[in-house]
């Protein structure tokens, strides 16, 4: 029996198939035909790829199920530290809550107001105090143009306040100061007091 001879594009056989030089012929060719195997090993290495990148680039976030450093219980900038578990006591002990009134009239600084103490008031005072209150006490610190400005911690009406008035105030905060009593010890806010009566005006 001859040999048929093999069909090629655009062309009708003896047994009438058309085979038909179209794109939709070609495609179907293109999956089916003898490239078939390379053609899907490629598209499964395409996909691998994908995956690969999709997996080992996360979001800013992360992924749900991974767990890193900033998923932790930590305290954040600006945050207000966690408060003590029930029933508990610091090791510092625990301070008698007061109001500002309260703590002038039943208060004493127990500090001796010596060089040291002025000194170390001195160094705290620049660092929890100054930013906003100034160097001088007057309210001219380098944010106080940011907020409403603080007073004048010179004037009459501060220096006549008793000192348990003042060590509650850094404790507790004002109506418009936070509150430093998480920030200082008690030792420290008093030492604070002692300087602040210096830049009053109070007796070398």
């Amino acid at each position: 029996m001859p040999r048929r001879s093999r069909p090629t594009y655009g062309s009708l056989n003896n047994d009438g198939y058309a085979l038909m030089a179209s794109k939709g012929f070609q495609l179907r060719n293109l999956f089916l035909g003898r490239d078939h195997g390379r053609v899907a090993r490629s598209g499964i290495w395409l996909l691998a790829g994908v995956v690969f990148l999709l997996a080992g680039v996360s979001p800013a976030h992360g992924w749900f199920w991974r767990s890193d450093m900033k998923n932790q219980p930590s305290i954040r900038p600006q945050e207000a530290p966690r408060p003590l578990p029930p029933n508990s006591i610091s090791r510092q002990g625990k301070e008698p809550r007061m109001d500002r009134v309260e703590a002038g009239k039943r208060l004493r600084n127990p500090i001796e107001p010596n060089a040291d103490a002025v000194e170390s008031g001195k160094k705290l005072y620049g660092i929890y105090c100054a930013l906003c209150h100034g160097a001088e006490g007057k309210g001219g610190g380098p944010v106080a143009g940011k907020f409403v400005p603080p007073p004048d911690l010179t004037l009459d009406v501060f220096r006549n306040r008793p000192d348990g008035f003042l060590y509650q105030t850094v404790t507790d905060g004002g109506p418009l100061m936070p509150a430093q009593g998480d920030a200082l010890q008690s030792r420290e806010r008093w030492e604070i007091v002692i300087y602040l009566r210096r830049l009053q005006g109070a007796e070398k």
